[in-house]
Parts: C-alpha cells; sequence; structure tokens
C-alpha cells in the first residue's frame, strides 16, 4: 500500500555541537530528501533508532524536520530531537496537542501520538472537499 508519513529535513536552526561524524552526515544526507514510512509505528521506531538518536540525542537542536501526511503535502507536523527529546509541534495548531507542542516519552507515545495527530489533520472523506 501507499505509505502513511513522510519525514524530510525542513531546516538548520544552528551549528551541530558537536560537529557531524560521517555517520551523522550520511543520515541527514538521506533525510534532505522525502522519505517515506508505511505506517506510525515505522517512523516511532525510526525516531529512537541508535542511528537516528546518535545523529541528534547528544546535542542541542540544530535541525528541524517535517513530518507530513503522505496523501496530504500541506498536513505537517515539526520534529525537533535534541539532547532535551524528541518533540513534536504542531505549527498548524491544529488542536492534536495541548498547546501545540508534544514531548515525546519514549517509542510507543510516539507512535501513538502521531496516531492521534494524523487522525486530527487527515479525514480520508474530507479529501475531495
Amino acid at each position: 500500500g501507499k505509505p502513511l508519513l513522510t519525514v524530510v529535513k525542513s531546516r538548520t536552526i544552528d551549528e551541530p555541537k558537536p560537529p557531524l561524524e560521517p555517520q551523522d552526515e550520511g543520515l541527514l544526507q538521506t533525510l534532505s530528501m522525502l522519505c517515506s514510512f508505511q505506517t506510525t509505528e515505522d517512523l516511532a521506531s525510526f525516531l529512537f533508532s541508535p542511528m537516528f538518536q546518535h545523529l541528534t540525542s547528544n546535542r542541542p537542536p540544530f535541525v528541524v524536520f517535517e513530518i507530513g501526511v503522505y496523501l496530504d503535502h500541506t498536513k505537517t507536523l515539526e520534529l525537533i530531537s535534541s539532547e532535551q527529546g524528541v518533540v513534536f509541534a504542531d505549527v498548524h495548531a491544529s488542536g492534536a496537542f495541548e498547546n501545540n507542542i508534544h514531548r515525546v516519552k519514549n517509542e510507543e507515545d510516539a507512535t501513538a501520538q502521531l496516531v492521534h495527530w494524523h487522525a486530527t489533520v487527515y479525514d480520508e472523506k474530507q479529501r475531495f472537499v
């Protein structure tokens, strides 16, 4: 079937400190192109993978990623992962999260919140309106 969600590097907000290692550079390069995920679980698992955590979790925030609905690219969520953890920022204020911010507790929580956000912003029946 079609992918459910996409992730792409949105913008850089600071120099990475410490500097990126080759494996980090490689992952960031990959994420500069639209990456698709079949399920919310797939995406949550990626966010907590050693590879993604190595890129982001031991540094102050330096890059913002954008999570999108595969079938409707206007529906997006900002993702910031850093030494402070993983944060979803709902720049469109869809109402999915209190104060439009969600600090992700763990992989299960990421899955649940992505499911909730997707259900909030994307209604198959509304697609053609």
